[in-house]
């Protein structure tokens, strides 16, 4: 698995990817770089091969914080149970600067009392902001948690992004 850290133009959060086979695994991110080196593999990360794959996921981030990309068209591969798979596939449709609940993606994979599993299987979104977890929010309109780095904070920024 090949792994690749790098910086966005205009936003102070460094990301790190996974990715192999021309899919994406794992995204985390974090204002400090530092959090984001795994010391065993400091001088191993991409080892300076260029990745055709890597620069694409990291142009199509810089778009979309530049709010100039409102879909990301990026292979991934979501790992999981069958239910997690689903609830994470209806997040994704979720369309830029919208919201849902998690009762409401219940309500859409079929499983209207779920709304709790939906939370844990939003939780253990591997791909955060490109599976879009930031739009999905408790029934009363409240921010709940959020599975990328920055916790709400960075999840309340994400729908502002998208509001703008």
């Amino acid at each position: 698995m090949e792994h690749k850290i790098f910086q966005i133009s205009n936003i102070h959060f460094y990301f790190k990817i996974f990715f192999e086979n021309g899919k994406l695994y794992k995204l985390t991110f974090s204002d400090k770089k530092n959090d984001l080196i795994d010391p065993q593999l400091s001088l191993k990360i991409n080892e300076g091969r260029p990745s055709q794959f890597a620069k694409e996921v990291q142009i199509q981030l810089d778009k979309y914080f530049k709010r100039k990309l409102k879909f990301f068209d990026i292979p991934l591969n979501i790992e999981g149970s069958d239910f997690t798979k689903n609830v994470l596939k209806e997040i994704g449709k979720i369309p830029y600067g919208e919201t849902k609940s998690y009762k409401e993606v219940a309500e859409k994979i079929k499983k209207p009392k779920a709304a709790r599993a939906v939370g844990r299987a939003s939780g253990a979104n591997r791909i955060p902001i490109i599976i879009p977890c930031h739009r999905v929010i408790g029934s009363s309109g409240e921010l709940t948690g959020y599975s990328g780095g920055g916790g709400l904070l960075f999840k309340s920024y994400l729908q502002l992004l998208e509001k703008k």
